[in-house]
């Protein structure tokens, strides 16, 4: 295990996305099990809805059930990011693996085992594990029993399953991230914090107040991993992504100011250990009844994140008042189209510059150093004889690591690492489907979990791993 300081290429996936098996050794089900292969993934529950996401008819696709089978794949999989040449892997580690239901005392045993055994492998391969405590998984007991993040008690099962993992993997895991993209509560309350809305009730501030305990059990699990080992290092996650004005009209510029205050919310109180001075007003205006206790915000400020990682995947835009302007999707939502960017082969605008916007905004306004954790482009890809020619992958990834290199080296951006997101093929968050790809590496599998599950390297496969041996020289050839 290295213990250097370098850059850390590599990749990323989440246990939800690809280990599948999601009864297997012990372990229940989650949230992310009942997203469906439809549109209702990313809309708001509500209990009270026939069709709602827990009321199964028998006949849907769960695709987060099946993942990509990472969980048989593990050693392969490993195998071939080492072929690649990367020196980190991020994964998370799935809540229901370890407590299957949240509430027990003990851990499931055979859940603790499968990621000893992913840490071995890593380990033997000298990469360095990035972990996610919860990425967008929550038990779905939890959710049934308390509306998952809506309840305080769940930051203290939060909080014993942290202590639990981190006591388990001590010294073999520096780097955690408590949650994934935390700001995405606020724009898909299920996955992002297994909520389940009411008619009648004020579902706004619950989501507020969901990421108010998030915020918490993130604290809490800062001051309690300093303390098993004070070598581990905790960061912040968000989705990021500059947001511009549609016009440089002052009304269209404040409201970009005004949304990307919201945006950094949640990361603004992870660095800072307070909530910004605007949102006070803010929950006036917006009505919101949230309960802060004066000890939580001793413990905010007190447990305050080590650095900043972030997903990138486009930038947004946005303006005082619509006017019929077209709108595009992003990640997790839509936003107002940017006539100056092309529409490419992905769902969403590609902007690599943004990133590089991006990194200057992060680093002018945390002074921490920053950590891209997940960037890719989700694509159709044509699989023929066992190839996949994805130029556009590598046409996509080349502009963003040359925009990230050129935010090192003539911006001055403290950057620990890149890391590609799905860098084996897996169902999407958005869709769910397997065949909206981000990897290096295909997965013969499709959206309704045919396929021999075999792995085969993409032509960007060969093109990330020049990346790599040459530290990023090879984009600017």
């Amino acid at each position: 295990m290295q213990k250097e300081k370098q850059f850390l290429w590599g990749g990323a996936v989440s246990a939800a996305q690809s280990e599948g098996n999601y009864l297997a050794d012990g372990r229940k089900s989650s949230n992310f099990d009942y997203l469906p292969l439809d549109d209702r993934r990313l809309k708001a529950v509500y209990k009270n809805q026939a069709a709602s996401i827990l009321d199964s008819t028998g006949d849907e696709i769960y695709p987060g059930r099946n993942g990509n089978d990472f969980y048989h794949h593990y050693q392969t999989d490993i195998a071939l990011l080492k072929e690649l040449g990367v020196n980190s892997f991020r994964f998370s580690i799935s809540w229901s693996r370890i407590f299957p239901t949240g509430e027990e005392q003990e851990p499931n045993e055979a859940g603790l085992q499968f990621y000893e055994k992913l840490l071995t492998e890593l380990e033997k391969h000298q990469m360095e594990p990035i972990v996610t405590l919860s990425h967008f998984e929550i038990p779905i007991h939890l959710v049934e029993k308390y509306n998952g993040w809506e309840s305080r008690k769940v930051v203290d099962l939060f909080l014993h399953y942290a202590e639990t993992v981190m006591k388990r993997f001590k010294g073999r895991i520096n780097y955690w991230i408590p949650f994934n993209e935390m700001n995405m509560v606020l724009h898909i309350p299920f996955i992002g914090g297994g909520i389940l809305f009411e008619e009648g009730k004020d579902n706004l501030s619950i989501q507020y107040q969901a990421g108010h305990h998030q915020l918490l059990a993130n604290a809490l699990t800062i001051k309690a991993g300093k303390q098993i080992d004070p070598e581990n290092q905790f960061g912040a996650m968000l989705a990021a992504g500059k947001t511009y004005a549609y016009t440089c009209d002052p009304k269209d510029v404040f409201a970009a100011l005004q949304q990307e205050k919201e945006n950094l919310l949640f990361s603004d109180v992870q660095v800072f250990g307070d909530y910004p001075k605007f949102f006070a007003h803010y929950m006036v205006e917006k009505g919101l009844k949230l309960t802060i206790y004066p000890e939580d915000r001793r413990i905010l400020k007190d447990n305050t994140v080590d650095f900043v990682s972030f997903s990138y995947y486009s930038s947004a835009c946005t303006a005082a008042e619509e006017n019929g302007i077209d709108r595009v999707a992003t990640n997790g939502y839509t936003t107002l189209r940017n006539p100056h960017l092309p529409k490419g082969k992905s769902v969403w605008q590609d902007d690599p510059l943004g990133l590089r916007i991006t990194l200057n905004q992060l680093q002018d306004r945390y002074h921490k150093p920053l950590f891209i954790v997940e960037n890719g482009i989700g694509t159709q890809d044509e699989f023929v004889d066992g190839k996949v020619h994805d130029d556009y992958r590598i046409h996509y990834l080349q502009e963003h690591v040359k925009n990230m290199m050129l935010a090192m080296e003539e911006d001055g951006i403290e950057l620990m690492g890149y890391l590609m997101w799905g860098i084996i093929d897996l169902p999407s968050v958005s869709e769910g489907r397997i065949s909206k790809r981000y990897g290096v590496i295909y997965v013969d599998q499709d959206d309704e979990n045919n396929g021999s599950h075999q792995r085969f390297k993409k032509d960007s496969f060969a093109f990330y791993q020049k990346v790599i041996s040459s530290n990023g020289a090879v984009v600017f050839e």
